[in-house]
Order: structure tokens, then sequence, then C-alpha cells
């Protein structure tokens, strides 16, 4: 998710503390068509997660449960695209019955990205948002207690709730020649107003944030992100002068809170089956 696969792949990169990662990140919105002219640019360099591979549409499906202040600072925040700001989520796999929770917090400084990361087993996530005297159970060791730690510290700190739920698939490439870089396509993006700690909602109020509509373009778009430490590979300088990807900006839980909290834009209520 993000960075793993459902099989716990996770290579990292050095930083002060051994649960937080750190990397730089580079999105762009692209069509099909470009779409596939980078796959093949990047065949040479990276391979498909084993685990998407598996899939029949060489993706896997992740959730994730965004959380804010009352007053959505942190979307603020993040709208105005301050220096310094943070996301808070919880995160799992979609189609993985036994997956674990993840406790993130994603934190970005002019262009540098901090993430912490720890797992939890799925019967305890809730307890622990639920309750703000709830102990991390001792199962819970080593990097991911300390990552588990400081995400109930600034929740916890901050009185978040729940906000919105968002659902997409990620066609997740890794290269095999770098520590670290990958390549991700994430399609299917929508998300679901949410105000209660859980990950399955009615499944009436699913909205569309990557389709045409909303994009105002002719088709769907896709997220494609290019992640690597602060030595980008040469590689992907080429592969984006190639491709001619112009840098731009997205982001999942922006959208996901304009969709549902903002003005009165007309938007598509379509489900997954509706994108083009």
């Amino acid at each position: 998710m993000g960075e793993t696969s459902p099989r716990m792949r996770n290579p990292q990169v050095a930083t002060d503390s051994p649960s937080i990662i750190e990397r730089r990140e580079y999105k762009f919105l692209i069509d099909r068509e470009t779409a596939a002219r980078v796959r093949a640019a990047i065949a040479p360099f990276c391979a498909l997660d084993p685990y998407a591979a598996a899939s029949p549409s060489r993706t896997y499906a992740i959730d994730t449960l965004y959380f804010d202040t009352p007053e959505l600072s942190l979307f603020w925040a993040n709208d105005a695209e301050l220096v310094d700001r943070v996301k808070l989520r919880v995160r799992t796999y979609a189609d993985v019955p036994d997956s674990p929770m993840f406790f993130e917090v994603k934190r970005r400084i002019n262009d540098v990205i901090s993430k912490s990361r720890g797992k939890v087993p799925r019967s305890m996530w809730r307890a622990l948002m639920a309750d703000e005297g709830a102990r991390i159970p001792e199962s819970v060791v080593g990097k991911d207690r300390l990552a588990v730690e400081r995400f109930l510290a600034i929740s916890r700190s901050m009185h978040v709730r729940p906000f919105t739920l968002v659902r997409y698939d990620r066609e997740p490439y890794f290269s095999t020649i770098d520590d670290y870089a990958r390549v991700t396509f994430d399609t299917r993006i929508r998300a679901h107003r949410m105000d209660a700690l859980t990950f399955e909602p009615d499944g009436s109020g699913w909205r569309a944030l990557d389709d045409a509509l909303t994009q105002r373009a002719t088709q769907s778009c896709i997220v494609l992100e290019l992640k690597f430490t602060n030595n980008v590979p040469l590689w992907l300088v080429n592969v984006a002068r190639s491709v001619g990807l112009v840098r731009g900006a997205y982001s999942k839980y922006g959208n996901s809170i304009r969709a549902f909290y903002e003005g009165a834009e007309p938007r598509s209520p379509r489900f997954a089956g509706g994108w083009r």
C-alpha cells in the first residue's frame, strides 16, 4: 500500500528514525495512451509488483480512511500548500480480508516526503482510534510500535475524526536496479463520505474523483507517481523527458473533501462501473 504490497516487501530509505521512510514524490495526470508509453519506457528498469502481477487486472485495491480535525485544519494546510504539512490516515488492502491495518503519518516539507507506517491487527485498530486511553497491544513491536505511537500521539492531541474513505486500484512497479525507486499508476479513484470508524460504507455514496467530468477532460485520468530518494535515477529522468511528462498536482484526500464538503459544483455520482 503506497510503498509496500500485501506481501510486505518494503525497501526502506535510511533516516534518523528506523520507523520513518523519506523520499521524493512527483505526480502527473495522464491519459491511457501516455500510460502505455510510460510502461514501455520503464520496462528495462522495473518489474511489476508480485502481488499485482498475480491479479488479472495487474492491480490491487487500496482503502484509505483519512482523519482530520473538526475544522479540517489538515485539509486547509494541504490546500494552501503550506511548506510543512501532514496527513493522517489508516490504510488497508480492500481485496485482502485478513490484511492488517496500517497507521500512517505522511509529512511533507517542501518537496521531501517522510512517512511513518506501523501495522496493527485488523481486530485492534478501531479500539485504538475510538478510545484515547487505549494502549497499544504488546504484540505490536519494533518499528511498527514506534510508528503507531507517533500516529496516536498526533491524532489524539489533535482530536481527529474520520472524514472520507478513498478507494483506488494501483498498478505498482519497483526498480530492479536501484535501492529505492517506484512507479505507480492509480485508477478508478473514488471516495465515500465517512464519519465512523469503519471501512464498510453503505455503498450508495461513492463518488468518482478521476472521471472525465470532474477532471474536465475527454477521459478518466490516471494518476502517475514517480517516487525516489534524493538521488533521482537517471533512467527515470530520461523516461520523463522522452514521454514529455509535465508535473502536476493531485491530492486524493483534498479532492475527496471537495467532492463532499465544498460548494454546489455539479459532479458525477458515478460508482466504479461508470468510469470510461
